[in-house]
């Protein structure tokens, strides 16, 4: 059964919050609304998501924000946030952390499921590191929902999610890291240089690294309108011209890379992808 795309909402009454420093709700409209039960919404929605996205949620949550969670399986948590509250309607998540505090409550009506959350900030620091969050959590947020919901189906709201994590924040950070390999295109449509950072390895005069989502990764795009690329490694640039090649084997080939960018690769990659990239001599 499908429903209605999650749309952004004004925080309903019932789950309004005074002296917060951030508000923001989403509903996902859907005939199943009353199938489950508060909670059962909140673990369809943080549980059910796909494995990878769930790895980077609690990366997320512990690493990048501080908050301090409990079991992942349990039943007095929901993916590690402690339920302080729980009834026919509604459920509350809350966790904190030295620089913020963070509530998400559910609300179940009669035709929508309904997604709030609240942010209570305890240093700067929250507030910056939540500056940096907020995007992610405007976008993983509707598309968990509507996986809930029953819309899509798995690896469409993975690929969705995942690279919205890697655009806002996880590439933003790496390539500002000295020695991160990275791989320069131009965009296909901007013809402006753009910069990914990839795990791969130099042998002899060429460069292999594995594409997590084929043909669908932006860079990968980029590539097919335009062969031509640089790549630093080690702090130097290294012009050269790349190619597909899905006749490769990919996992085969991500054992002769470097060992924590394959196993990320493995567990977050669908459809992976062989690009070669032959360095220009001299």
């Amino acid at each position: 059964m499908s429903s209605a795309r999650a749309r952004r909402v004004r925080v309903p009454q019932e789950l309004q919050l005074p002296g917060v420093d951030y508000a923001s709700a989403f509903a996902v409209p859907t005939r199943r609304a009353r199938s489950r039960t508060p909670e059962g919404w909140a673990r369809a929605v943080f549980e059910g998501a796909p494995v990878p996205v769930r790895w980077v949620l609690s990366a997320g949550w512990r690493l990048g924000l501080g908050l301090r969670l409990g079991p992942k399986t349990s039943p007095r948590h929901v993916l590690g946030w402690p339920v302080t509250r729980s009834g026919s309607e509604t459920i509350t998540l809350e966790s904190r952390s030295r620089m913020l505090t963070t509530r998400n409550a559910v609300l179940v009506r009669e035709a929508e499921v309904v997604w709030a959350t609240h942010v209570r900030f305890r240093t700067p620091t929250g507030r910056l590191l939540w500056s940096l969050a907020a995007p992610v959590h405007h976008r993983t947020v509707p598309l968990l929902l509507e996986r809930a919901a029953g819309r899509e189906g798995g690896t469409g709201t993975k690929f969705r999610v995942m690279t919205t994590v890697q655009r806002r924040i996880a590439n933003p950070l790496a390539r500002r890291v000295p020695g991160q390999v990275l791989l320069e295109t131009t965009g296909r449509k901007s013809g402006l240089p753009r910069r990914t950072p990839v795990g791969g390895r130099r042998v002899g005069e060429v460069f292999w690294l594995v594409s997590e989502f084929g043909e669908k990764s932006q860079y990968v795009r980029n590539i097919k309108a335009d062969p031509r690329v640089r790549v630093r490694i080690r702090g130097k640039w290294y012009a050269g011209t790349a190619y597909l090649m899905p006749e490769d084997d990919a996992r085969a080939r991500l054992r002769a890379l470097p060992r924590f960018n394959s196993a990320a690769v493995r567990a977050f990659g669908d459809a992976l992808l062989t690009v070669r990239v032959e360095l220009d001599r001299g």
